[in-house]
């Protein structure tokens, strides 16, 4: 932790000394020798940038200091610190962002003292306004510049912003150009060692950097000189640079010799210049060479988003298969274990398996056994089948179940009787484990089938190429800056139809409405938070948003025991499954009590689980009713269970066991039918599954059969919900409660939980 704090430090204090030199160099740089008033502009543009206003404010300060400083530069440099320390603070206090036009706004009115210690004449206004209009534009290229990189790192660049980038240049060059160090020469230096990197990334751009270098130095004297000596440099640097490094320096000495004496483009010429020549390209030399790698890798590669887009969904199509891979596996797991399914053998089968096992037992010691089984073998037999045929159906035989003729020519039948009644008992206990073992089997055939179709769903929602697009970056970026919400990185990408927007942003400005309002204003659509995450950033966090969908709902819940039980065994949920589907449930053990409450959190809690994992809906109805009936042969529960699209208003209800619903519409209310058996009663389940669509307004009602019995009928129940003119589903909710527990005289008969949803369209 230490080493990191450590780290830190080291390169915010590097980071600050450049900051430093650099107002050093711009308070330096002049036009026609006496114009300067690029100083002001980097001071604001690094305000701007979210710099540390102190700390900018002492280097801007001490960069004036440097070359000397008389009383008036004192004044104005103090004057412009302390115009903007007020604006800033005022802004901080009360809680107002800056933008850019305000920053241009501050900026020339910290100039007020300047300008009113020097114009004291018709001359000295058009100086000042020159000037100001100069700062300002600097100032404007400037800031568009630095956003540029904040926001692309030196890559992709618009031509607004690279012809910015080249202002900043060719000022920072007229700044260098006055600067020598032992008549030697910074610019010259500093320019041989760009010119040497961009050769690496960019011919075009090392040409173009040349010449802006060349014009920059010539703004002081207009001498255009220096414009024809860098562009030889760049040149020779063009011919020599991939060749032996000591032909590029002896290239670059003779050139800077022939143009400086023979041509002499310089008006003075002395021998320091060849040694700035000799400084520079040893310098580059000495630059390890995997940083020179690395800047030719950064700087030189291809458009970001195609190279995104590329990636991005070459992982897609791979993830793809992979899923539909698994998606198979799983499919042929489910058939494996439905194979697996021992079965019950046939009646006939059972029958003549048992007849068998009596006669093996019983009648092979008998004294009549020849009598029997040879000369009356087919109605012994016959008899010895309907005994057995009894004994299944009825569960166990008695003396008084035997014909009357079989039971006067068998002298073992009171052996034979009870072996019959045990046989038919361990039958009994086989068949349930049988059928326990094949449903087990039955529960995860079907689970491993729903993982089949989940991964099946997610190759194919994932089968849709991303598509970047970098231009809506540069326009929401532009847009946050506006409105003063600091951002560093945004990504945008869409599939099929669906928009997301990654942000980068500082901690203060997630939860502003201006946020999600400027992406819907970029994208024209309505935009809502999906996650924020913590960044490894400092006091930035990680922000996704995406198409917000059309509706949105609220719901209401109200509930009563019934009388004289400890609690209910009513239970309910809601929630949001994803970003556009909301599921609400209602769950009624039979009965009253901790069994009922058992059963049915049991049932919301797996049917919750399996919709959370994706599953769809008759999954989830097999599972739980499997897993249910699995438990214990008393646990049963009926169920209201219903799911909202709320990007289209589709509801999709599922009623197991439980009564009427009704959905309450502006001007008329209908009913949903009842459902099936309750959960946990039968194997084989064929639930009542309605689709409806929802509009603005809409409520959908869900009732235990404790409400509904309180009621005449389903008639009565569906007037008193239609004249209720009630637009809160609590109030609603409740009301229905009420007259239910009142038409039980106060005293419910039932468990009683009525839940209503209502849909409401986003504006």
């Amino acid at each position: 932790m230490e080493a990191i704090k450590r780290k830190a430090l080291i390169i915010n204090t590097l980071k600050y000394i450049i900051f430093f030199l650099l107002m050093i160099v711009l308070n330096n740089a002049s036009l026609n020798s006496n114009l300067q008033p690029f100083g002001f502009a980097m001071f604001f543009a690094l305000i701007w940038c979210n710099q540390n206003i102190l700390l900018i404010s002492l280097t801007y300060f001490l960069s004036n200091l440097v070359f000397g400083f008389n009383q008036v530069d004192l004044i104005c440099c103090a004057f412009t610190i302390l115009v903007f320390l007020f604006f800033y603070f005022l802004h901080y206090k009360l809680r107002k962002p800056l933008n850019i036009w305000l920053i241009l706004l501050y900026s020339f009115l910290s100039q007020i003292a300047y300008m009113y210690l020097n114009i004291n004449s018709l001359d000295s206004l058009f100086y000042c306004i020159a000037y100001l209009a100069v700062g300002l534009i600097f100032l404007l290229a400037t800031l568009v510049f630095f956003q540029a990189i904040s926001m692309k790192k030196f890559k992709n660049f618009t031509l607004e912003e690279s012809v910015c980038g080249f202002v900043f240049l060719a000022i920072l060059s007229l700044g260098l150009s006055t600067i020598e160090i032992f008549y030697i020469n910074l610019l010259q230096i500093l320019a041989l060692i760009l010119l040497l990197i961009l050769r690496k990334i960019s011919k075009s751009t090392m040409l173009l950097s040349a010449i802006i270098i060349g014009l920059g130095a010539s703004l002081n004297s207009f001498y255009t000189g220096y414009l024809f000596i860098f562009c030889c440099y760049a040149l020779i640097i063009w011919v020599f640079a991939d060749k032996n490094p000591i032909l590029l320096v002896l290239g670059l000495l003779f050139i800077d010799l022939f143009v400086g004496l023979y041509l002499q483009v310089i008006p003075i010429y002395h021998y320091q210049s060849l040694l700035a020549v000799l400084i520079g390209c040893i310098a580059f030399l000495l630059i390890p060479k995997k940083y020179i790698e690395f800047s030719n890798t950064y700087f030189s590669s291809s458009d970001k988003s195609n190279l995104v887009e590329n990636v991005v969904n070459f992982n897609t199509k791979k993830l793809n298969r992979r899923l539909l891979e698994m998606s198979e596996i799983f499919s042929e797991l489910q058939s494996l274990f439905k194979s697996l399914s021992s079965g019950n053998l046939n009646e006939e089968e059972l029958i003549d398996t048992i007849s068998q096992e009596i006669i093996q037992k019983t009648c092979q010691d008998c004294k009549d056994h020849n009598r029997c089984l040879r000369l009356n073998n087919r109605d012994t037999l016959h008899n010895i089948k309907n005994l057995v045929f009894m004994g299944i159906k009825k569960g166990k035989l008695t003396l008084m179940d035997v014909d009357e003729r079989f039971s006067k020519n068998c002298i073992k039948l009171n052996a034979l009787i009870p072996y019959l009644n045990e046989i038919i008992a361990e039958y009994k206990k086989y068949e349930n484990n049988i059928n326990k073992a094949d449903t087990s089997r039955n529960v995860i055939a079907r689970s491993f089938g729903g993982v089949s179709g989940v991964l099946q769903e997610l190759a194919d929602n994932i089968n849709s190429e991303v598509r970047l697009d970098t231009q809506y970056e540069r326009d929401l970026y532009d847009e946050l800056v506006s409105e003063g919400i600091q951002c560093r990185e945004i990504l945008i990408y869409q599939k099929k139809y669906d928009t997301s927007v990654a942000l980068l942003i500082k901690n203060e400005n997630v939860y502003k409405n201006k946020l999600t309002n400027i992406v819907s204003n970029i994208f024209n659509m309505n935009m809502s938070i999906v996650s924020v995450t913590i960044s490894e950033i400092p006091n930035y966090s990680n922000v996704l948003l995406k198409v917000s969908p059309r509706y949105d709902v609220i719901y209401g819940i109200a509930s009563r025991t019934k009388y004289n039980s400890s609690s209910s065994g009513d239970t309910h949920s809601f929630n949001k499954i994803d970003n556009d589907k909301f599921l609400f449930a209602l769950c009624d053990g039979m009965g009253s009590g901790e069994n009922a409450k058992r059963a049915s959190e049991l049932s919301i809690g797996i049917i919750e689980n399996l919709y959370k994992a994706g599953f769809k809906s008759e999954t989830v109805i097999d599972c739980t009713n499997n897993l249910l009936t699995m438990a214990s042969n008393d646990i049963f529960t009926a169920l209201d269970l219903g799911v909202i699209d709320l990007k289209n208003g589709g509801c999709d209800i599922i009623k197991i066991g439980a009564p009427l619903g009704y959905i309450k519409h502006k001007d008329n209310t209908e009913i949903i039918d009842a459902g099936a058996l309750p959960l946990g009663i039968l194997e084989e389940l064929r639930p009542s599954v309605s689709q409806y669509v929802l509009s603005h307004g809409d409520n959908v009602i869900m009732m235990t059969d404790g409400v509904l019995d309180a009621f005449e009928n389903e008639e009565q129940l569906k007037i008193f919900i239609n004249n209720m003119d009630i637009k809160n589903p609590q109030t609603l909710a409740e009301n229905i409660l009420n007259e239910a527990v009142h038409l039980n005289n106060d005293a419910p008969n039932d468990d009683m939980t009525v839940f209503v949803v209502r849909i409401l369209e986003k504006k």
